[in-house]
């Protein structure tokens, strides 16, 4: 799981140049008063979306959604895989499209930013 915030730091960075990471969080600015707040959701120890927090300097948390990995396109793999390398049953869990994860976490931002501001994102 190490490589989801590098990644997703990454893909925002593309997106959005003030993406901040502090403590388990990522940061961007809005415009005006409003800040989002990106983390990711973890179940069974393993991180499975990410909750987008909209929050108002001077009043709290305005909206919040949660973009669950399952609902990302998938990627197939295409590898060969033999039995007498599956030894012991193991569970697979592929990583995220960081870059469609930004794009839908960055289209729902999209409708708190002020119209006309110069921070429009560049999907």
């Amino acid at each position: 799981m190490g490589n989801y915030k590098e990644d997703l730091l990454g893909a925002l960075r593309r997106h959005s140049l003030e993406a901040v990471c502090l403590g388990g969080g990522y940061y961007l600015r809005l415009g005006g008063a409003l800040l989002a707040k990106a983390a990711f959701t973890h179940s069974g120890g393993y991180a499975d979306g990410l909750r987008l927090t909209v929050i108002n300097r001077s009043s709290g948390p305005v909206d919040s959604v949660t973009i669950h990995f399952w609902e990302l396109p998938k990627t197939v793999e295409n590898g060969s895989h033999s039995h007498e390398d599956d030894a012991f049953l193991r569970v697979q869990r592929p990583m995220p499209d960081m870059n469609a994860l930004t794009e839908k976490a960055l289209e729902y931002l999209e409708l708190f930013r002020e119209p006309g501001g110069s921070q429009a994102a560049s999907m």
